[in-house]
C-alpha cells in the first residue's frame, strides 16, 4: 500500500500564499496530485484553494487477506 504525503499551503485568487503549510495524506487508489498544482476542495480542513509544495511517498505492507496471519513476508 502506498501513502502519498503532500505539503500544501492555502493560496488566494491573487496568488498570495498563507504562512503555514499543512500535511495532506492520500492513498494510492486516488490519483496523485501534481507538485505545483492548485487545487480546491481537498477535503475537510483544507478550505479554499491549496497549492501543492512537495510530496513524500511512504510504502506499507498490504493487510493480510481474511484468514491469513501476519508474518515476516507480509508485515
Amino acid at each position: 500500500m502506498i501513502l502519498y504525503v503532500y505539503k500544501v499551503v492555502r493560496e488566494d485568487i491573487n496568488g498570495n500564499r498563507g504562512k503555514r503549510a499543512k500535511r495532506l495524506a492520500r492513498y494510492e487508489s486516488e490519483l496523485p496530485l501534481r507538485i505545483g498544482g492548485l487545487y480546491t476542495h481537498l477535503g475537510r480542513g483544507y478550505p479554499g484553494m491549496q497549492r501543492v509544495l512537495s510530496m513524500e511517498i511512504e510504502e506499507y505492507p498490504d493487510p493480510p487477506e481474511e484468514g491469513e496471519e501476519w508474518n515476516e513476508n507480509n508485515g
